[in-house]
């Protein structure tokens, strides 16, 4: 299950006086003051790998518990895939201050480190955060586990493939992690990691998508064999997004080719029931930006359960995505997809948030004219209706100003929202112009009133 061992954080930025924006205010076409709204830089990207895009933090997570905010993230990105290092950052009250770091035992040197995600366990007060790591033979899974968001244990190996050389050199990619935090749940306290599962090939030996499941019921210390499933996704990320309804069943939403799908479990990840159709999938480039067509999802008190992509069935031709949404509140159930965003921009990377009937989803803009901005908007009506969107960014970002992949200029596959306390909370990356060769592309977040 790999070594454990306990490291002080490497700590990067505190953020606690980098307060930039502060209490501005807006007035909608009707004179309505609209609430203030509050940025703050969270972290900087200080390292120094070798041949690694400095300084570029990318794709953010986040989880909050009360006031508690933690989140990880890339630092220091490659051209070819992942990043140097793996950071943190945890806010004790709801995303005003910050102190961040660097995870220990993943990353340069040794190692590539990518697609950081966190989940809080409430019944083990424990912070989990997984990260992808790819060394020169192999692809693993590791996870970090903290009692306080700074402080971390691990890495603990949850699973690993001997390295795929016809799929970019990873035998693993894309995964989520969730925990089980409802009180009259059988399974309280167990946590799942669901991931694309490349190392498996088929009977004429070619490498086929499948979807692995696994969980952990001591905080992350250990962690089951993988569940496979198989998936028809040849031309799309399956993205799984796994979360726990109260009642303890297990939800897996993910993307095969041309479909969004469901599938749920109620013997705690250990069989898994039918597909559910949740809707047709049609996704446009994004290019020259980085924008996956990935799914997010959440799942609210009462059990009804989120999701949110990219989508351009909504636009002439299929030119461009929207952000689209579908809810259930009973297996096999789902709402028709229907259009949040609205414009001539390309609307990508949405994160979704939920707090009782509150809604608040963040995601990018890209304009024909190369510009990105980062939009939130929120419900009060559990999706009926949604406020105007509001832009994070003060300063408006041009593509060029972003860390180069092979796939395109990037900000990360996704971002994290979340309700904290009293307020709603949007970790995000924004670019600023570069400094010489290197980039200034940095961690953020924004935070308004709870809608």
């Amino acid at each position: 299950m790999g070594l454990l061992r306990k490291s002080k954080p490497e700590f990067i930025k505190v953020a606690g006086a980098s307060l930039l924006l502060a209490a501005l205010l807006a007035t909608t076409a009707t004179g309505a003051t609209r609430p203030p709204l509050r940025l703050v830089r969270v972290a900087v990207d200080t390292t120094a790998a070798p041949l690694a895009q400095h300084a570029a933090i990318v794709e953010p997570d986040a989880v909050a518990n009360g006031g508690r905010i933690v989140s990880t993230f890339q630092v220091g990105r490659f051209f070819g895939g992942s990043s140097g290092r793996i950071g943190f950052a945890r806010s004790n009250d709801s995303g005003r201050t910050w102190r961040s770091g660097l995870l220990a035992g993943v990353g340069v040197p040794d190692s590539l480190a990518s697609d950081p995600v966190v989940a809080y366990d409430a019944l083990h007060g424990t912070w989990l955060i997984a990260s992808l790591v790819n060394t020169g033979s192999t692809s693993s899974l590791a996870a970090h586990r903290s009692t306080d968001g700074l402080t971390w244990q691990g890495p603990v190996t949850a699973v690993a493939y001997p390295s795929a050389e016809n799929n970019e050199g990873t035998a693993l990619d894309k995964q989520w992690l969730t925990c089980d935090n409802g009180a009259a749940s059988a399974f309280l306290g167990r946590c799942y990691l669901a991931y694309t599962d490349l190392a498996h090939p088929d009977a004429a030996g070619r490498i086929t998508e499948k979807i692995g499941v696994q969980s952990t019921g001591d905080g992350g210390l250990t962690w089951s064999a993988p569940v496979l499933l198989d998936v028809d996704a040849e031309r799309v990320s399956p993205a799984v997004q796994p979360v726990v309804r109260p009642n303890g069943e297990l939800v897996v939403v993910f993307f095969e080719d041309g479909i969004v799908e469901a599938i749920r479990s109620n013997d705690g990840g250990v069989t898994f029931g039918p597909r559910e159709q949740v809707s047709q999938l049609a996704a446009a480039s994004t290019r020259p930006l980085r924008g996956f067509s990935l799914p997010t999802a959440t799942v609210d008190s009462s059990g009804n359960v989120y999701a949110a992509w990219p989508d351009c069935r909504f636009r002439r031709a299929c030119r461009a995505n929207d952000v689209v949404w579908s809810r259930s509140a009973a297996g096999g159930a789902w709402t028709p997809a229907r259009r949040i965003t609205q414009g001539t921009a390309t609307f990508t990377l949405p994160d979704l948030a939920v707090s009782g009937t509150r809604l608040a989803l963040t995601y990018y803009a890209l304009t024909p004219a190369g510009l990105l901005d980062t939009y939130i908007v929120t419900s009060r009506t559990a999706g009926r209706t949604w406020t105007k969107p509001r832009r994070l960014n003060p300063v408006r970002m041009r593509v060029a100003w972003l860390a180069q992949t092979a796939s395109g200029r990037m900000v990360g596959d996704y971002m994290g929202t979340v309700f904290s306390g009293s307020r709603v909370v949007a970790v995000h990356v924004e670019a600023r112009p570069p400094r010489g060769e290197r980039l200034n592309e940095a961690l953020y977040a924004a935070s308004l009133p709870r809608p």
